[in-house]
């Protein structure tokens, strides 16, 4: 009988770093907790470089990782406006480059890893962190978009990085506690397609890695 392959789990660091953003941000002290985010979502564009491994995308991924390091840092020293969507906007991109990395490596394995586990799960919560980007982006250029959240004006916008961030897990998830809710019309589009996405996410991968398992068992069985 063929078993889970035990391999190098690339995606670990990346799954670890994105579980302790999604802990550890609602919990970080008001005083400072803008840099302790910063240098959070910092290691998961790290992390994130070093999940793409040696691949063509190498150079280009990491030259759209230093930019929006960057562009990240640029907007949380000087805090410029536009240099807050802008950067945004980038870490929306560098996501969805990401995202497309690694689905482009699940899609092309043979066989069920732990590496493959882990990367759909990375994926996943990939997938939730670039809504929470887009969320994001809605409410600080259309103020109001959501109720529930914290006001922009005061409160510390680490406040308004992990409500939202809830807000799209809980929207991927499908969970709907109601406890921030979507009022524009945009802002009620963008969270259904974020729920109808998580689920199809969730369909296609489980048929995929439960697909590859029964191929590569009935494979073993064969010789």
């Amino acid at each position: 009988m063929a078993r889970l392959k035990l391999k190098t789990p690339t995606h670990g660091f990346l799954l670890g770093v994105l579980i302790l953003l999604i802990i550890a941000s609602p919990e970080l002290p008001q005083e400072g907790s803008g840099l302790v985010f910063e240098l959070l979502f910092d290691l998961v564009l790290l992390a994130g470089f070093y999940s793409v491994g040696p691949s063509k995308h190498r150079i280009p991924f990491l030259l759209l990782t230093v930019l929006t390091l960057g562009m990240r840092w640029g907007e949380e020293l000087t805090g410029t406006g536009v240099l807050d969507v802008s950067a945004l906007a980038l870490t929306a991109v560098w996501l969805v480059y990401a995202i497309w990395i690694i689905v482009g490596h699940l899609f092309r394995r043979r066989e069920v890893t732990v590496n493959t586990i882990f990367g759909a799960i990375v994926t996943y919560l990939l997938i939730a962190i670039a809504f929470s980007m887009v969320f994001t982006i809605l409410e600080v250029s259309r103020p109001g978009s959501f109720s529930g959240l914290p006001d922009t004006q005061a409160s510390h916008r680490n406040e308004l990085n992990s409500a939202i961030l809830y807000y799209s897990l809980v929207c991927f998830t499908t969970m709907g506690f109601g406890d921030i809710v979507p009022v524009s019309s945009l802002a009620r589009s963008l969270s259904a397609v974020a729920g109808v996405f998580g689920q199809l996410y969730l369909a296609v991968m489980i048929a995929r890695l439960v697909g590859l398992h029964i191929a590569h068992m009935s494979r073993s069985d064969d010789f």
